[in-house]
C-alpha cells in the first residue's frame, strides 16, 4: 500500500529501487550508524532487495521507498511483524538529513501500522551516538527504555538505545 504524507511518496518497494538504494546503502555517511558497512558493489543491493521481497512476500516485513519529488531519497521498514508488534526502521539519503523527513515518514508508517495493520507495539534500535535518529523516534512518540551495547554485524561493539511505543 501506498502511503502519502506532505512531501513524500511511501510506495512498496520494488527491485528496480536497488541502483537508488546502493547510492544510500554505498555511501559512508549514511551508512555511518548501520549495523553493517557501506557496500561495495550494486550485486549486494540487488540481493538485499530480493530477499526483502521474499520476507514481504511472507509477511514478516514491509518495505516502503521514500520518493521526493519523483526521486527515491530513502527506505523506511516494518519487520519483524508478529502478534501486533514490529520493528522500525529507516535510512534517508544524507542529502536529505535535516529537513524533518524522517519524522514525516516515520509519522505515516506508525499510522499505517497502528490504524491499518491492527499492530500495537513498535519497537526500534539505533545507536546512541545517531541522536539525530534518535530525535525521530522521540517526536513520534517513542520512549527509550534502554541502553547497552552490541555487537554489530561487522563484530564491532556499538552502544545502542532500544526505543518502544505502544498504542
Amino acid at each position: 500500500m501506498t502511503l502519502r504524507t506532505a512531501r513524500l511518496t511511501l510506495r512498496p518497494q520494488e527491485q528496480a529501487d536497488a541502483s537508488a538504494l546502493f547510492g544510500i546503502l554505498s555511501d559512508q555517511e549514511a551508512m555511518r550508524f548501520w549495523n553493517r558497512p557501506a557496500m561495495t558493489r550494486l550485486a549486494v543491493a540487488e540481493e538485499l532487495l530480493r530477499e526483502q521481497q521474499a520476507a514481504m512476500r511472507e509477511g514478516l516485513c514491509l518495505y516502503w521507498t521514500l520518493v521526493q519529488n519523483g526521486e527515491a531519497i530513502g527506505s523506511i521498514d516494518l519487520s519483524l511483524i508478529g502478534e501486533g508488534s514490529a520493528e522500525l526502521g529507516f535510512l534517508l539519503r544524507p542529502d536529505r538529513w535535516g529537513l524533518g523527513l524522517a519524522s514525516e515518514a516515520v509519522a505515516a508508517v506508525i499510522q499505517h501500522g497502528f490504524d491499518v495493520l491492527g499492530l500495537t507495539r513498535l519497537a526500534a534500535a539505533v545507536q546512541t551516538e545517531n541522536r539525530a535518529a534518535s530525535r525521530v523516534l522521540e517526536k513520534n512518540g517513542f520512549l527509550r527504555i534502554e541502553s547497552r551495547t552490541v555487537t554489530i554485524a561487522s563484530g564491532e561493539k556499538r552502544d545502542c538505545a532500544f526505543y518502544f511505543l505502544k498504542h
